[in-house]
């Protein structure tokens, strides 16, 4: 009768025990995964653009560029541009190549020659 006891209170301690430390890995892994899906979060979002940037890519997307470089030479900003034939111009902002022979070069709207 005594041996019964004993080894009903050894069972429902190790049981305890079993279930303790089971919920102590449990949170523990959780707090885990949240810390590693906040430093994610973190990581991902961008960080503030300073006034000066924000300036700078407006510009960038509403002003033309001072020149456009291609393998085949620079094309300088044309505010009064030439009129070219076909096979001397070439519009970027529909895929064309640019080639040996290109004395214009169109993109986003705006026109760039060789000097």
């Amino acid at each position: 009768m005594k041996d019964k006891k004993y080894l009903r209170r050894a069972t429902i301690i190790a049981a305890s025990c079993f279930v303790l430390m089971s919920a102590f890995f449990i949170i523990r892994e959780l707090i885990d995964n949240k810390q590693v899906v906040d430093s994610t979060a973190n990581d991902t979002t961008p960080p503030k653009k300073a006034d000066w940037q924000i300036e700078y890519e407006r510009r960038a997307r509403t002003e033309p560029a001072e020149r456009v470089v291609t393998e085949y030479g620079d094309f300088y900003y044309a505010p009064f541009p030439k009129q070219f034939p076909g096979d001397e111009a070439a519009n970027l902002d529909i895929d064309e190549e640019v080639t040996e022979d290109t004395n214009q070069v169109i993109e986003r709207g705006y026109f760039y020659e060789k000097k």
